[in-house]
């Protein structure tokens, strides 16, 4: 054999030798799932919350996802959906400990699986012509023993929620039963003959009402009872008007033996007047008796308004304004530190008050919600009035809280006990608490309706909901931490849901600034020249036979060039601020697409040099 025989068969050799080394790292590295979620807001990685729940898991649950994802009419779109759920199905398989069986099933045309996921009730969409073509599903069925609950459809649209979906479905069917919540409303959050005020109620409730029933046990109080039933996990109070002494007694006692309260209060309720048709100076709800007696305060007769949370409003016909009373709560006004608001990105709270004061003995206070340094307080008369106007009426107060956490030993609101009007009488009356109780104060109510909350999406056929910030997230969140069920409550939903540009947030509040101060000096030099030309107009003598003197005359026309020259800089005020956010916008294009792939470039250039260096070197 020559030598160079044996060179081609060593080669040969250690070509099949690499290969096969190649071809058994895959087979074991494929086993393995090992993955860096470099992405901003960790999509890709589970939350802590959906690994708390699975590793909690003592029934096995199995999942059943249907999707189309063979023939010609499926989109290439819509196949890389599907594979991202699947993806992230996998993902809580394998966080589970063996505790979720998943099984992906593709329901094609006229085949056993399409036939099982129509008895399933997943929803699909024909994509053919006149009706004449494939359907596409793409849904998710869990069972565990007994139970089972159907996801119809996993929009792309709620893509950011599907995690939370998910891990949802897996504890409805996998706990033995579900919590009990007591509701006290005087808004139509059932639908039909919901509202105890006489209301003209909607045929259907809102989405929380929904969710609410369908998860938990559901029981509707009246106001009118005089003891909060001992089998609930926790009690909700939403927007409570006149609530008589009998009721505020119930609520005394049932937090002396450790209850929990979820309540939202109002100063101002949109809902309310929308549903009720009544005058907003009466549509504020309290329970002063009893956080009076907590030593807190709520500022049920003003607003908070703070600039830097200010809301774009359509108004109508007159256009948009920023409204300092429609806060858009991010990012520090959301503790970061609680587990119910750790993960919020948005809420956004119509009309809101706040809570002060300092607790009494034996009680935590811990905000949740809260104001920037700029927040204020505005009479609800004002609140109606242009945003320029309340600004100007506001009463700067500084930080105000919007949602507060109490919890600890309560102290009684009825020292000498029962109110007379209880009937029937209490088995037993409490002067002290028992045990520990837990309250939640929201200061605003509306942002529980759909209107503030979410809005309608068409998919497959069927009208879902897409929720444009996290004021829902908020109150489940809050729910399901009060009936001792939190398990759901740190699965955040997968991405923000708004992701405002605060730099321009900011340009914006610097320009309102300057703008209320010119305007501020151009009533305050109108009112000045009012008062000096009714002194002219005074001291005028009698036989002036002419309307203006030529001192009035050269004070109005004084007047006129400052007020041309105000305006004249608040229009330079409105241009600066169009310049700087073009300005910004630009530098922001400038990064994304010149300055990162010059970046890379040159990384790669350098990169090119060190190695032709470290060759030549070599040689």
């Amino acid at each position: 054999m020559t030598q160079r025989s044996s060179v081609k068969i060593t080669s040969s050799i250690g070509v099949l030798l690499v290969f096969a080394i190649l071809l058994l790292a895959n087979l074991l590295l494929s086993t393995l799932r090992l993955r860096l979620d470099f992405t901003e807001d960790r999509i890709h990685t589970l939350s802590k919350g959906a690994e708390t729940l699975l590793r909690s898991l003592d029934r096995p649950v199995t999942l059943k996802f249907y999707a189309s994802r063979s023939g010609e009419q499926v989109p290439v779109p819509f196949r890389q959906y599907v594979q991202r759920i699947q993806d992230l199905l996998r993902e809580i398989e394998l966080r589970s400990n063996g505790n979720v069986v998943l099984e992906v099933y593709d329901p094609r045309p006229d085949s056993d699986e399409e036939e099982w996921a129509q008895k399933y009730g997943l929803a699909g969409q024909n994509v053919g012509i006149a009706g004449i073509g494939q359907t596409l599903y793409v849904g998710l069925v869990a069972s565990s023993g007994a139970n089972e609950a159907v996801l119809p459809v996993l929009s792309p649209n709620l893509e950011n929620r599907i995690e939370y979906e998910v891990m949802r479905l897996i504890h409805s069917v996998a706990r033995p039963g579900r919590p009990s919540l007591g509701l006290i409303t005087s808004l139509p959050v059932l639908g039909g003959g919901q509202a105890p005020l006489g209301s003209r109620a909607p045929a259907q409730g809102w989405f929380l009402g929904r969710e609410l029933q369908s998860n938990y046990r559901l029981t509707t109080l009246q106001p009118t009872l005089a003891e909060i039933p001992s089998d609930l996990d926790a009690v909700l109070l939403i927007h409570p008007k006149n609530v008589p002494d009998t009721l505020l007694f119930a609520l005394d006692q049932y937090l002396l033996r450790g209850g929990r309260l979820i309540a939202y209060l109002d100063p101002l309720s949109v809902t309310e007047q929308d549903v009720a048709q009544t005058p907003y100076f009466t549509a504020n709800s309290n329970l002063d008796r009893l956080i009076e007696a907590w030593g807190i305060r709520f500022t049920s007769e003003h607003l908070v308004i703070d600039p830097p949370a200010a809301t774009v409003v359509n108004l109508g016909q007159t256009g948009s304004d920023r409204l300092p009373t429609w806060l858009s709560l991010r990012d520090p006004s959301i503790n970061p530190d609680d587990v119910v608001t750790a993960n919020l990105n948005a809420v956004l709270l119509p009309f809101a008050g706040a809570f002060e004061g300092q607790p009494a003995d034996r009680l935590t206070f811990e905000p949740l919600l809260s104001t920037s340094s700029q927040g204020a307080l505005l009479d609800t008369f004002n609140a109606m009035q242009p945003s320029s106007d309340q600004l100007r009426n506001a009463r700067p107060i500084g930080v105000q809280h919007l949602a507060v956490r109490l919890h600890g030993h309560f102290p009684t609101a009825f020292p000498n006990g029962p109110p007379p009007s209880t009937n029937p009488a209490p088995s037993s009356v409490l002067a002290e608490a028992q045990r520990p109780g837990t309250v939640i104060l929201v200061g605003d109510a509306d942002h529980l309706n759909d209107r503030f909350a979410i809005r309608p999406v068409n998919f497959f056929g069927q009208t879902l909901f897409e929720p444009i910030n996290d004021n829902l997230v908020f109150a489940l969140n809050l729910v399901e931490q009060m009936t001792g069920n939190d398990a759901l409550i740190g699965i955040r939903t997968r991405g923000a849901v708004d992701r405002p540009f605060t730099r321009v947030i900011q340009l914006q509040e610097q320009a309102r600034q300057r703008w209320q101060q010119k305007e501020e000096q151009l009533l305050q030099s109108l009112q000045e020249t009012q008062l000096r030309l009714t002194q002219l107009q005074q001291a005028r003598s009698d036989d002036q036979t002419v309307l203006l003197s030529p001192e009035q005359q050269a004070e109005i026309e004084a007047f006129r060039q400052r007020r041309f020259d105000t305006q004249r800089e608040l229009k330079d005020v409105r241009r600066n601020l169009v310049r700087d956010i073009e300005r910004l916008g630009f530098q922001v294009k400038a990064i994304n697409i010149a300055l990162m792939p010059l970046l890379v470039a040159t990384f790669g250039l350098g990169h090119a040099l060190y190695r032709r260096r470290k060759a030549a070197a070599k040689d």
